[in-house]
């Protein structure tokens, strides 16, 4: 595992997102571009998502990503689907444990209420790093769908349960993803902080996109 080889793979870098803990993330790729996500400091999901640039009820979908590939969720060399069962990325590489979980839903101030109370509805959640990267771009979303969770260690036990570990990732483990279709990508660098999601201390994800 390295940086270089993942530089090379990668080619000529256009754009560059360093995404601080517990804040999200959107831009925009062209159908054939590649998607660097780095874990920078070891043990930090992010929830993915991707949408349709020209139809944005279009997008990412795990449930319909599971069937396609006839496992729980992606390994390298296979893609993610949409909700109309078109790849919109395909997983190219990935120097990581290859945990990268497609059950659970974004963390939310429901989720933090359930956890800890109501004084922490404003918690910082996925569910609002989404909305309020899109809304960077313009762009109001009437619902949160379900994210790919990278780098991410939910374990399933044989009795069908789940068992929430921390991630296994280290400083400079990252996938590479190749875009599919013209898409909004949107990350959040999650900020669960009150079970092992995160190991305990949300952190920073950098993304790179080249060609």
């Amino acid at each position: 595992m390295g940086s270089s080889e993942g530089a090379a793979v990668l080619g000529q870098i256009k754009q560059t997102h360093r995404i601080p803990a517990r804040t999200g993330r959107a831009f925009v790729v062209a159908k054939g571009d590649l998607i660097k996500i780095t874990d920078c400091e070891g043990a930090q999901p992010v929830d993915f998502w991707a949408f349709n640039r020209e139809n944005l009820s279009e997008y990412l979908s795990c449930m319909h990503t599971k069937p396609s590939i006839e496992r729980l969720f992606p390994r390298e060399g296979d893609a993610a689907y949409t909700n109309h069962r078109r790849p919109i990325v395909t997983l190219l590489q990935d120097r990581s444990p290859g945990q990268h979980d497609m059950q659970y839903a974004a963390c939310d101030r429901w989720r933090y209420i359930e956890l800890g109370g109501p004084e922490h509805a404003d918690h910082a959640s996925c569910e609002n790093n989404l909305h309020g990267a899109l809304e960077g771009l313009s762009i109001r979303l009437p619902f949160t769908p379900q994210p790919w969770n990278l780098f991410t260690n939910f374990f399933i036990n044989p009795d069908g349960t789940f068992t929430i570990k921390a991630p296994e990732s280290k400083a400079g483990d990252y996938v590479i993803l190749r875009a599919e279709l013209d898409a909004y990508i949107v990350l959040s660098a999650c900020p669960q902080d009150f079970n092992d999601t995160c190991g305990g201390k949300p952190t920073d994800v950098l993304a790179e996109v080249g060609r």
